[in-house]
């Protein structure tokens, strides 16, 4: 009977760390769709009240800032012609605290051309909040940008151990 526990709880942990895996990445996504449809609260809300958001061109602090720079001129006047695409994403989870590193593109409509707008490298910190996944710390860096490696070598570094 105590074999049988022992596989229960190995099972039930491997299960909790897939799922864990699986909202992080459709967590991630979302943001990518709400940013495309101009949904400022949505894009907002994969955030933690007190996140940071440091991307090369912009730091915004906080939610309110995300959401400012979604209503913001800028984005809008690309809302309904941009598509973000998120991933593949590494994924590791400890606990209530994840990491995930990974590529994000971002492609734009102009006239009857779509182009690659953006291409950047991604490092994503997130935290298990009242039970739901959000995210503390997002580093993104243009390619090509002086510091767009190290986003992910520091990551590759500071994987937590799952």
């Amino acid at each position: 009977m105590h074999d049988l526990e022992e596989k229960l709880e190995a099972l039930t942990k491997r299960v909790q760390a897939l799922e864990d895996e699986l909202a992080i990445h459709r967590l991630v996504v979302r943001y990518g769709v709400a940013v495309d449809i101009g949904d400022a609260r949505a894009a907002a809300e994969v955030f933690a009240e007190d996140a940071v958001y440091d991307a090369d061109v912009l730091v915004m602090n906080g939610r309110g800032a995300v959401s400012d720079m979604v209503n913001g001129p800028r984005h809008q006047g690309m809302v309904g012609r941009c598509a973000h695409q998120i991933g593949p994403l590494v994924v590791r989870v400890n606990g209530d605290v994840a990491l995930a590193i990974g590529y994000s593109r971002v492609y734009l409509r102009e006239g009857d051309t779509i182009r690659i707008y953006r291409v950047s490298y991604n490092r994503w910190e997130l935290q298990r909040r009242a039970g739901q996944w959000r995210i503390v710390r997002r580093l993104t860096r243009l390619l090509g940008h002086d510091e767009a490696r190290g986003v992910f070598e520091q990551g590759l570094i500071d994987l937590p151990e799952e």
